[in-house]
């Protein structure tokens, strides 16, 4: 997830000014969701909220006024009775489904736009293919300002098949299968985003293991609808493995960004960070990366006292990436732990359609937030704490949600994980000053909030899942 953030010369992007005092907490109905496989949140379509389900091959929208009163639910129907939703993608008063299905051997990709009454507007067949050789179905991606969809997949023989979808005609803007012999996608492959202009990132890691550390790199691969070759840089990470990277895209100033946490001892340990941040036009080259190790300072917040024995964090992701209109960005990183207690009993995760041990430990703990000036250097760095701890709940109710208005970050989480409960929020302005709040009790209210699934949907207000023995409630809160 990506927001602008910026320095104190700057004003927050995107956001009118507003006056933060009391909240203002709604509930939905309850909703049953024991015959479902998911849903999604799709979030204020023009003065109606819309959550999409899919109940295992039926497919329901439900329709909310703007204060969570229950309107109606919707059945819908498509060509085929078994269909594959790829994703869906909502705007500002419609919203499209992009799924797909098999037939006579061919395999199809189609769109249907609905607007916010749920009345079919616009639908389109956006691919067909005839070649057997996909392994898996296509992966959905959008880009920020959501005009441009990509659905991706993987070919035999290391090929990626990029599909570019513009949303607002239906229409695509190309259809190409690239060739990565170099890699190997199960285990080099890290991650992908589609841009605005409809150009096409993807992030490769190669030989990041003890006895190829020497070896260790990165690639860019960018692969633009102007140009016809693709583009490369890649970044040396010689002599280090990584515990973490990501990729991002600063619309803004056009910059690419990988970031990273690396480590000395064992992955689940960081030493510190390094990044790279190029702009599109010196796509090209080898690139030595620095390493940065934590500061003193870092480890003394972190841990209470100044060590000298412990110089690296345990557990520690990166969690989220914001980037600074000045061209700056803000890496914010949290300890997320996890320990099986029974690894001898496998259950089956309904949700996520995989093989998982049930019986886990979950912990999410202090935030680090780094901001940096354009040209590299830090700006300031802090330390948030919280304790967070869950059992056996697929760790749906911890972490946090970041909140933007227009001069400040409010982080939003729950103080413990437990029925009833504390919600509390740390506020950070664009100097890295901080305080910490109380933003709601949810004593006797019979509500467990999903924060890190919330949704901002206006300048003031974020829409809130609480999930409870299969009984959800959409919570609004209001600033």
């Amino acid at each position: 997830m990506q927001f602008i953030f910026k320095s104190i010369i700057f004003l927050f992007l995107n956001c009118g000014v507003v006056t933060l005092s009391a909240q203002q907490v709604s509930v939905s109905k309850e909703f049953n969701l024991r015959n479902d496989y998911s849903y999604e949140l799709l979030g204020n379509l023009d003065g109606n909220i819309i959550m999409f389900r899919d109940r295992g091959g039926v497919y329901n929208v439900e329709l909310l006024d703007e204060d969570l009163t229950f309107k109606r639910a919707q059945e819908l129907r498509f060509e085929k009775q078994k269909i594959s939703i790829l994703g869906v993608l909502a705007q500002d008063t419609s919203f499209t489904i992009y799924y797909g299905f098999k037939d006579s051997g061919k395999r199809y990709v189609h769109a249907r736009t609905y607007n916010n009454q749920i009345e079919l507007v616009d639908s389109n067949l956006l691919h067909v293919e005839k070649n057997k050789t996909f392994r898996q179905k296509f992966n959905f991606s959008i880009s920020p300002d959501k005009t441009k969809v990509l659905l991706f997949g993987r070919h035999e023989n290391n090929a990626m098949n990029l599909i570019v979808i513009d949303q607002d005609s239906l229409t695509t803007v190309y259809d190409d299968l690239i060739n990565y012999e170099d890699f190997n996608f199960r285990s080099d492959f890290k991650d992908v985003l589609i841009t605005n202009k409809a150009e096409v990132i993807l992030l490769f890691e190669k030989h990041n293991r003890r006895n190829k550390k020497d070896e260790h790199y990165a690639e860019i691969s960018f692969v633009s609808p102007n140009v016809n070759d693709v583009q490369t840089i890649k970044m040396d990470l010689s002599g280090i493995l990584s515990s973490d990277i990501e990729l991002d895209f600063d619309e803004r100033n056009r910059n690419i960004l990988v970031s990273g946490l690396y480590h000395e001892k064992n992955k689940i340990s960081s030493s510190g960070y390094f990044f790279l941040k190029t702009n599109v036009s010196q796509i090209v080259g080898m690139h030595k990366i620095n390493f940065i190790p934590y500061s003193k300072n870092i480890l003394k917040d972190v841990y209470g006292k100044l060590n000298n024995v412990e110089t690296e964090l345990q557990h520690y992701k990166i969690a989220d990436v914001l980037f600074r209109e000045d061209g700056g960005f803000m890496m914010i990183t949290e300890l997320q732990k996890e320990l099986s207690r029974r690894t001898y009993y496998n259950g089956y995760n309904r949700r996520n359609d995989i093989q998982d041990n049930l019986w886990k430990d979950y912990y999410n703990e202090n935030l680090i937030l780094f901001s940096f000036h354009p040209e590299g250097n830090i700006h300031w760095n802090k330390v948030l704490h919280k304790k967070q701890f869950s059992q056996d709940d697929d760790n749906v109710y911890s972490s946090y949600f970041m909140f933007k208005t227009p001069s400040r970050l409010r982080l939003l989480y729950n103080d413990e994980i437990k029925k009833d409960n504390t919600v509390s929020e740390y506020v950070v302005d664009p100097l890295g000053d901080f305080t910490r709040n109380s933003v709601m009790s949810t004593d006797y209210q019979k509500l467990r909030l999903r924060f890190k699934d919330a949704l901002q949907i206006s300048k003031d207000e974020v829409l809130v899942p609480s999930e409870t023995n299969f009984k959800l409630n959409l919570v609004k809160i209001k600033y």
